[in-house]
């Protein structure tokens, strides 16, 4: 259960937990949460205690990160089917696993840089995707390590970097 000022990831986003309420449509118990980076209050979020779609969790820790970081290497990209790829990336969106981020960023980069290879354009699918994954991932561990959304990317990406030497 979660308290007043969690800090908490409500499908791929980031939010704040400012206060429960019973839903005056369900009658359940929720939290109100708004998106860490607009506290403003404009945007607000009834999320149920009982989260029995399992859409919320806990904010990923430092140890998490580590091995998310020691993982990527092995994290194999998506099978690279061009009819549908817009479909697969958007089912590892709707998960609730981080590593699907990963599989995300890094197919959507392979395949950004065979065509580039090709002289050809980059693909907007996989443009729109790569953007959409790096955003989640980095706004997660930039909120959990304290650090600005490109520190974050810079971290991530040196370390990884370190692995593959």
């Amino acid at each position: 259960m979660y308290s007043v000022n969690d800090i908490v990831v409500y499908r791929r986003d980031v939010c704040k937990v400012i206060g429960k309420h019973r839903s005056d449509f369900s009658g359940e118990m929720c939290y109100i949460l708004v998106p860490y980076a607009q506290q403003d209050g404009s945007i607000k979020m009834q999320v149920p205690v009982a989260n029995k779609g399992g859409h919320l969790r806990d904010l990923i820790s430092r140890d998490q990160i580590d091995e998310l970081i020691r993982s990527t290497p092995d994290i194999d990209p998506l099978a690279s089917k061009p009819a549908n790829m817009k479909s697969q990336y958007a089912a590892l969106l709707k998960g609730d696993d981080i590593r699907d981020l990963i599989r995300i960023i890094k197919t959507s980069y392979e395949r950004n840089m065979a065509r580039v290879r090709q002289n050809k354009k980059t693909a907007s699918v996989d443009d729109e995707y790569l953007r959409r994954a790096e955003k989640y991932l980095f706004d997660e561990i930039s909120v959990s390590l304290g650090m600005s959304y490109d520190e974050s990317k810079a971290f991530f990406e040196e370390e990884v970097a370190k692995l593959t030497e």
